[in-house]
């Protein structure tokens, strides 16, 4: 079925979710693996992707726009079996694919060598002028959305994202005179705040992405900090990116003890 883009209406306010999908996640594949890393299974056996968007669900959304790029075929097929959607319900428009299945998913790609702003300005007609969430889907926390919320509506800020802290990988140590080391400390959490992939932005984030604009996180988000536009709230809970293979290993570690320690819908 051929359609135009279009966004739905909501009464209850809750933002659409735009998620990053797209890149070609090499640092969590071997040279013979090609499995798109949001489709990479966790231990119930479910991808990667379906937790990001039960977590979202979680907080009431249920509008999706994915920006997809390798392995857009492949996700497409596995959203289509997980909500039990006909192909006769799928709608499709140059560049994009939209289906309704319990959720309302949008698929928009913009290629595998496509940029994350580039990714953004390809999603904004599926948007519209509505505050919107960003954020990725290799990232798994027990954070608030409802916070973001909170800080935009008290500041009216363009946009609002979570920072977090993280664990240094190697142990650190000081060495005093005499070669003498005066304290060990394995893995510290580091004192440095870190973005940890939530936004809350609203649509004016959009006109920020004109060409040439480079990526998101390099030039956009520190355009917005230098104008007064950017808020954070500090997240100080559970938050488990999976940009690498030990990084899916430790959460796999993690589901073996704790099963899923972050929001599900109920």
């Amino acid at each position: 079925m051929t359609a135009t883009p279009g966004q739905a209406t909501r009464a209850d306010g809750r933002p659409p979710v735009l998620l990053l999908c797209g890149g070609l996640g090499l640092r969590q594949r071997t040279h013979d693996d090609h499995t798109p890393k949001p489709l990479r299974p966790l231990p119930d056996g479910r991808a990667l992707l379906l937790h990001v968007i039960d977590y979202y669900r979680a907080f009431g959304s249920d509008e999706f726009v994915l920006c997809v790029g390798y392995g857009a075929d492949a996700i497409r097929r596995a959203l289509l079996a997980e909500f039990h959607v006909p192909a006769e319900a799928v709608e499709s428009g140059p560049g994009w694919t939209r289906f309704t299945g319990g959720v309302r998913v949008t698929l928009v790609d913009s290629g595998p060598l496509a940029s994350k702003s580039r990714r953004l300005r390809d999603a904004r007609g599926h948007i519209g002028e509505r505050s919107f969430f960003l954020g990725y889907a290799d990232v798994l926390s027990d954070f608030d959305l409802g916070m973001l919320q909170s800080v935009q509506q008290a500041t009216r800020a363009m946009a609002v994202m979570a920072a977090t802290r993280v664990r240094a990988r190697y142990g650190e140590l000081t060495v005093g005179p005499d070669a003498l080391v005066t304290s060990f400390v394995e893995k510290p959490l580091r004192p440095e705040l870190i973005s940890a992939g939530y936004f809350l932005c609203t649509p004016a984030v959009f006109d920020e992405l004109t060409e040439p604009c480079g990526e998101f996180e390099e030039t956009v988000l520190p355009r917005l900090a230098a104008g007064g536009r950017l808020r954070a709230v500090v997240h100080e809970g559970r938050w488990h990116p999976l940009d690498t293979f030990k990084d899916f290993t430790d959460v796999e570690d993690l589901i073996a003890r704790e099963e899923f320690p972050w929001p599900t819908p109920s």
